[in-house]
């Protein structure tokens, strides 16, 4: 994270520097007001034309200075929220804002390895700033890729993203500035102004008002034709308004972005359009952007300007004198409202497109800031699965106890016993979440990987249901049930199951589950399994069937009449136990 530390650095002293900018021009802001209020008071009272005129030179003057100050503002405003980027990416861990999204990406793992909810892979990666980043994020974890090529190409897309640290820093700002929680940009894509003639209504009567102005202005600005005629052009401003309220409101709610909101949008996808990405799925993204030979920026671009000149009817005064004197906001709507008809109906690609790289540099920012995890290689050898120095992603290395292992056997399934908290688990979690970075490209937490892509099945957290009245038994045989179906359409699987059948008694889990590793040995379809088990009768297998059954075991050692596990995965079967020891040193037995 060396340079993201000399990026944030860097900063910090631009936003010192613009801070004080900022303070100048709102001192002389306010001087110019002042004056320009002193010197229409004279002109007002006295009728002095020269004082009317030193009032427009320092109210035009304030208007000058609005426009620096707004850009002033809005740069000290992104080099604040690019701290508060970097500052996210120093934290290995946050929370979702989506939480409640995740029901959509409900599957057979997700809960089971943590991928989305609590103390979370998702959580551990997300350094999406939007909805849409957030959700497809999610989307990637929940659906793995199973093609070679396509799990090579996302490999090298994060490579090339995690290098590109100041392209990273502007990208994540500029995505947190939309301030985008909604899935789409406009509400609706249907026409409110039909007739288009309409907008000559705002034509004619700026041209009456200038006209009027003029006049004016040749008789010395007199201040009874004066008053009479803001008090008409009012209300005849007042009348065209109310006549197309119903339209004007809906022009307004088109969008609940505001006009630097969309600027932001522009930036980004121009940020993405002018990057030389190298990379194919990349260069893919980029692509997308140009459609029928015009840069989507430049799209967006015109639509947020079209937006901030609409805006200008809301600002104090001078918002009242544009809407009154040349009915801005009438003919602004409808001109917004053309301009966003050019592009509304190619804006969903653009921000999936959006939404892609959102979770492809989430991705690249986990495998730069875990610097020791690996890249895992790709078999073209079913059953192929080789970890060397493997932990969970979650754990801090220097804590975490390192396994391997390795199988290329037809359907093998390795029997793990041990102890309770002996690390049998943990290591289910490791191969299993180990797997799901794996098949997304991303690096892992192992010294070194090598696999094949196959689907994952896993069953390790089934609980009870009593809103549906399903025991805990009846869910475990229907999870299992999914299994046997998906392996009897011939869909190759890892498959990772803790302590099965624990919801019935002792003689017919040993004997269902005896017969269910058989069925699964016997399957035509590809599979490497894990089943975890605190019974040792089941690890008798692998005299009957040595060809698929490996045991493994998670062994304990009595250190001053404590039982301690050292987490070290060994072929075998365990022999020692700690339940009663557990019982007796929290006194729950004698």
């Amino acid at each position: 994270m060396k340079n993201y530390n000399q990026i944030e650095a860097r900063l910090q002293q631009e936003l010192a520097i613009l801070k004080n900018k900022k303070n100048k021009l709102s001192n002389i802001r306010l001087v110019c007001f002042v004056i320009a209020v002193i010197f229409f008071v004279i002109y007002a009272t006295k009728d002095h034309f020269l004082s009317l005129a030193i009032a427009g030179i320092f109210f035009i003057a304030l208007i000058i200075l609005v426009v620096i100050s707004s850009k002033t503002s809005s740069e000290f405003d992104y080099t604040k929220q690019a701290l508060t980027i970097i500052s996210q990416l120093y934290i290995n861990d946050r929370n979702d804002d989506y939480e409640a999204d995740n029901t959509e990406f409900d599957n057979v793992y997700n809960k089971d390895l943590d991928i989305l909810e609590g103390n979370s892979l998702f959580n551990r990666i997300n350094k999406t700033q939007t909805r849409l980043g957030n959700n497809q994020l999610k989307t990637y974890l929940s659906n793995l890729l199973l093609s070679k090529n396509e799990i090579i190409k996302r490999q090298e897309a994060f490579k090339e993203l995690s290098l590109k640290h100041e392209w990273i820093v502007k990208f994540l700002t500029f995505s947190k500035r939309l301030n985008m929680n909604q899935s789409a940009i406009f509400k609706y894509e249907n026409r409110v102004f039909e007739n288009q003639s309409i907008r000559f209504i705002p034509i004619i009567f700026t041209v009456i008002n200038i006209g009027i102005f003029i006049y004016l202005a040749f008789n010395g600005f007199p201040k009874q034709d004066v008053f009479y005629w803001l008090v008409s052009a009012v209300a005849l401003a007042s009348i065209v308004n109310f006549i197309f309220r119903n339209q004007l409101a809906k022009v307004s709610a088109y969008t609940n972005m505001k006009a630097d909101e969309l600027g932001n949008l522009n930036e980004i996808f121009h940020h993405i359009e002018e990057e030389d990405f190298q990379a194919e799925l990349n260069q893919t993204i980029k692509k997308a952007f140009i459609t029928d030979n015009k840069k989507a920026s430049h799209l967006i671009k015109t639509i947020s300007s079209s937006k901030e000149t609409l805006d200008a009817f809301s600002f104090p005064i001078i918002g009242f004198v544009l809407n009154n004197l040349f009915l801005w906001r009438l003919y602004y709507s409808i001109q917004f409202e053309n301009e966003v008809q050019k592009t509304v109906h190619k804006i969903e690609p653009w921000l999936q497109q959006f939404a892609t790289l959102e979770a492809f540099v989430s991705f690249a920012i986990f495998n730069d800031k875990f610097s020791s995890f690996t890249t895992p290689l790709i078999s073209d050898e079913p059953y192929q699965l080789n970890l060397k120095n493997s932990y969970h992603p979650l754990l801090e290395e220097s804590i975490a106890v390192k396994n391997n292992f390795e199988t290329n056997r037809p359907n093998n399934i390795a029997i793990i016993t041990g102890a309770n908290m002996a690390g049998k688990s943990t290591f289910l979690r490791t191969v299993g979440t180990n797997l799901v970075l794996a098949m997304n490209g991303a690096n892992v937490s192992a010294d070194e990987m090598f696999f094949y892509p196959m689907n994952l099945f896993t069953s390790i957290r089934t609980v009870d249901n009593l809103s549906s009245g399903d025991s805990y038994f009846k869910n475990e045989i229907n999870k299992l049930k999914i299994l046997i179906d998906r392996l009897e359409t011939e869909i190759p699987h890892y498959i990772i199951l803790d302590e099965i059948l624990k919801g019935t008694n002792s003689e017919d889990k040993l004997i269902g589950s005896q017969k269910f590793l058989v069925k699964l040995m016997n399957m035509p379809t590809q599979l490497v399994g894990f089943i975890a088990t605190h019974d040792l009768e089941l690890t008798k297998l692998e005299n009957e069937f040595p060809a698929h059954i490996i045991n493994y075991c998670f062994e304990l050692k009595n250190i001053d009449d404590n039982y301690l596990s050292d987490y070290k995965l060994r072929k075998g079967t365990t022999k020692m136990m700690n339940a009663i020891f557990l019982m007796k040193q929290f006194r729950i037995i004698d």
